[in-house]
């Protein structure tokens, strides 16, 4: 048995950061933004120890994962499911990519930048970048695909459309970018799936990437059954042999449930559980030839408030909810103690980020609070969506809470991913179990606080017009101090103004064959580079 973990120490809910590991691949150029210290985790196995293989000399072999969720799209900029964010990233490819080790962005199809001013940049693509059809890419794809995915609602708030003011086409590997204002995670940004580069002759053709994603990443689609499994195949054309896919075939089972993920590794069906289930990590310790990882993650999970409705729309019900609510009875019964519970609006990991303001758990002051302003709790009862067991076992506790402290009725409704997050954008609800993973906190910020993006709001439907102008002045702030005390007051903000109730930063679990090799796993837990996975004797 082959057990290993990687732990950080929780203080007041809050992730220790450490340190980077050896091997890791250099940053960028320095960006129009100081980029001041990194909110950084341990480096997960296999480095140093264990460093990534050399290049592949061709594809080998199988791997088969079982996961929880299914893709609701294979299209990246149509979505921001963790499910679909796996598959994404082996099919597409995007200018930047995240390093597993500290969440930093690292080239990946530009091989130079030249910064002509704060708001301008030249771009320069590696030549011999083959997409998946056998054509190669150029700037017009690239103009094209980040000007063509800003028509899309579903994930605009990672587009880039938000900050981009022109896309110029220089060359036939050349493009220039200009921003309406100084933004300081551009390259961050640039990483995300929500930017991925498409083959333009098949976006004019009208191709269908909901359910053929044809991109230029190191895997390639086969099949997709619905409800039941995915098949990718390593593309042997990928432009970076360094980065080129190790194992042939990669297939992906889809089991909701958790035990039955468990039964099916334990008999053999499949290689690597991506979503472990808390109640058999133990378990799953102490089968043979067998690892568990345990890695910190920067992972909020969350009650979504949505602020529309007459119950959230005022402040004293949600801050009688999150004076009721216990976080760490929800990590002890929900998770077994395999959780940092958290009371923080954002995790308190990231630089700009503060404790100031947090509502104590006070269940006696909840009930009081309510009585003064003269509230009804069971005018107040509500309905809370959930998509995972996980999340329904948080659920479940937070129901009894809020029936037992307050006296509030509230009812769970069950329903897959990709009907949840629909929903949830379209405000069509009142309480939705959720959770944000991202290694940078502009991403948390626009995408659960900014209320005045065009064209969608954030999952909470919140617009605090003071709060929006704060949060669109950090991300302006090149100076990674001045923007750090904007972000501390944007924090203290949401803290006080309670626009979800925290429950809890997730540590994130993978169990897999001892036989494999999985240099490049994060605790964020869309960071999982499986074209470095490989199989050893």
């Amino acid at each position: 048995m082959s057990i290993k973990r990687i732990m950080s120490m929780v203080l007041a809910g809050a992730l220790l950061m450490g340190a980077l590991g050896a091997c890791t691949p250099a940053p960028p150029p320095p960006g129009p933004a100081d980029p001041g210290p990194a909110a950084t985790v341990p480096a997960p196995p296999g480095t140093p120890a264990e460093p990534s293989p050399p290049p592949a000399e061709g594809a080998t072999g199988s791997l088969t994962f079982a996961m929880q969720g299914e893709p609701s799209t294979l299209a990246p900029h149509r979505h921001t499911l963790i499910a679909g964010l796996h598959i994404n990233s082996m099919t597409h490819d995007t200018l930047f990519g995240m390093h597993y080790a500290d969440y930093s962005a690292v080239p990946r199809l530009i091989s130079n930048i030249e910064f002509i001013s704060d708001t301008e940049f030249l771009f320069t693509l590696h030549e011999g970048i083959m997409f998946h059809h056998g054509r190669e890419m150029t700037a017009e794809d690239v103009v094209g695909s980040l000007q063509w995915v800003r028509q899309y609602p579903e994930a605009r708030g990672v587009h880039l459309s938000l900050e981009v003011e022109d896309i110029h086409y220089v060359s036939r590997y050349q493009f220039r970018l200009e921003t309406r204002i100084p933004i300081a995670t551009l390259f961050d940004d640039l990483a995300g799936t929500g930017n991925a580069i498409f083959p333009m002759d098949l976006v004019d053709a009208g191709h269908d990437f909901h359910t053929d994603p044809i991109g230029s990443g190191p895997f390639e689609f086969v099949e997709w059954n619905v409800g039941d499994s995915l098949h990718l195949t390593a593309f042997d054309d990928y432009f970076n042999p360094e980065r080129a896919a190790r194992i042939r075939d990669m297939h992906f089972r889809i089991i909701p449930e958790g035990t039955s993920r468990t039964i099916a590794y334990e008999m053999g069906e499949v290689d690597f559980i991506i979503d472990v289930p808390f109640p058999d990590i133990r378990r799953l310790e102490a089968l043979p030839d067998t690892t568990v990882v345990m890695l910190p993650s920067p992972q909020w999970n969350m009650l979504h408030l949505n602020h529309q409705t007459p119950q959230f729309s005022n402040i004293y019900v949600r801050r009688a909810l999150m004076m009721a609510t216990d976080q760490e009875a929800i990590a002890l019964g929900a998770f077994d103690g395999f959780a940092s519970p958290t009371r923080a609006q954002a995790p308190l990991v990231f630089p700009g980020t503060t404790a100031e303001g947090i509502i104590p758990y006070d269940p006696a002051g909840a009930a009081a609070l309510l009585a003064e302003h003269g509230i009804d709790p069971a005018d107040i009862g509500f309905e809370m969506l959930v998509a995972t067991e996980e999340r329904r076992r948080i659920a479940e506790i937070m129901q009894a809470q809020f029936a037992e402290k307050l006296g509030i009725p509230t009812t769970i409704t069950m329903m897959d991913g990709g009907v949840w997050a629909s929903t949830v954008l379209a405000g069509d609800y009142e309480a939705a179990m959720g959770q944000w993973a991202s290694g940078w906190l502009i991403s948390g910020w626009r995408n659960q606080v900014l209320g005045d993006i065009p064209g969608t709001p954030n999952r909470n439907h919140v617009n605090n017009p003071e709060m929006n102008a704060l949060i669109n002045q950090g991300i302006a702030t090149v100076d990674f101090n001045a923007r750090a005390a904007i972000f501390e007051e944007v924090s203290r903000m949401v803290n006080e103004y309670v626009v979800v109730i925290p429950t809890h930063i997730t540590y994130t679990f993978r169990a897999f064959n001892s036989n494999l090799r999985a240099p490049e796993m994060a605790g964020l837990s869309t960071v999982m580079n499986f074209n470095m996975m490989y199989w050893v004797d």
